[in-house]
């Protein structure tokens, strides 16, 4: 015969349920707040990284502000030199060319001022001449 569970038995029993729903909460709030950490940490140190390489190669960096130094390196990141340099190292790191089309055609990726992908034709100037 089935015994029936008292409504004590039942509220005891949905007591230790919702605690340990709590503490899986608990558990998966604190999980989420640790990635997020590490993630921030990453990010952190590859921004020191960068901002290191800017002023080893260019050390009058200091004297310039958020906005000035967006304007320079924006400006610099458009120069046909520095794309190729960008395809030659994604190029070596991925051991595929991707600066190649299926046509064959070869071209230099990058971004514009406003995040979009651009496509310049190698041994051409973003003006299309050569």
């Amino acid at each position: 015969m089935e015994e029936k569970m008292t409504q004590e038995e039942k509220s005891r029993r949905i007591q230790q349920a919702e605690e340990k729903l709590r503490q899986a909460k608990a558990q998966l709030a604190k999980a989420k707040r640790e990635e997020r950490e590490k993630t921030r940490k990453e990010e952190n140190h590859q921004k020191y990284v960068l901002g290191g390489i800017v002023v080893k190669y260019f050390p009058e960096a200091y004297g310039f502000s958020e906005h000035e130094m967006s304007r320079i390196i924006a400006c610099a990141f458009k120069n046909r030199d520095i794309q190729n340099m960008i395809s030659t190292v994604v190029k070596e790191r991925s051991g595929t060319n991707p600066a190649v089309t299926e046509s064959g055609s070869r071209y230099v990726g990058g971004v514009n001022e406003k995040n979009e992908e651009r496509r310049i034709p190698v041994g051409e100037d973003s003006d299309g001449e050569s």
